[in-house]
């Protein structure tokens, strides 16, 4: 059942958790994926950091990319909580995980996730018991659209750049977008 929603924002959440709440009964587990990243948050090699990062830019993706998991967790962790049992799996990055140049405000907002994951998880756990299980999952880098000529030349081999972030890979050391990665697979596993 697809059902569009915006995550940052309280009214959408709540209309698509009452839209699942009706066709299904339930919620069970909660998979929050969204994540993005804005140029103005960016920083080239040649840019400087005092001179070019946007704090209006890491505003925006802040919102998307951590308001947007704390604000799902909330709205369909009411459902969880109240029958104590239930799956919260937080999609982070694996920019969370490293250091990797030029990403700022995306790794940034990515750590955080992780922090407030870890957080989440313990406070329902002390609060909920053993049933309701909170965890993050960062997988490798995913080859799409919007980075493909950053990390891809023109013949498909991988410039520089990607060659020095693809064998951060979850799997097999490529990129998830080209090499069946099993993320799904992942998130069942974490949900049981």
């Amino acid at each position: 059942m697809a059902l569009p929603a915006d995550v940052t924002d309280k009214a959408s959440c709540e209309a698509a958790r009452e839209a699942l709440q009706a066709a299904w009964g339930t919620i069970d587990i909660l998979v929050n994926a969204a994540g993005g990243n804005q140029p103005g948050a960016t920083i080239g090699p040649d840019d400087s950091f005092c001179k070019k990062f946007s704090t209006e830019a890491f505003e925006q993706i802040t919102k998307l990319n951590l308001v947007g998991t704390i604000l799902p967790c909330q709205i369909f962790g009411e459902i969880m909580e109240a029958k104590k049992e239930g799956c919260i799996v937080n999609i982070s990055s694996m920019a969370a995980q490293q250091t990797i140049t030029r990403v700022c405000g995306y790794s940034a907002s990515k750590a955080a996730i992780d922090n407030f994951t870890k957080w989440l998880a313990v406070e329902m756990a002390t609060k909920l018991g053993d049933k309701i299980r909170v965890n993050a999952i960062a997988p490798g880098f995913f080859l799409a659209e919007q980075n493909r000529a950053l990390l891809t030349n023109e013949d498909g081999s991988l410039t520089s750049r990607g060659a020095s972030i693809g064998s951060s890979c979850c799997c097999c050391g490529g990129y998830c977008g080209s090499c069946g990665c099993r993320f799904a697979r992942a998130v069942l596993c974490v949900c049981g």
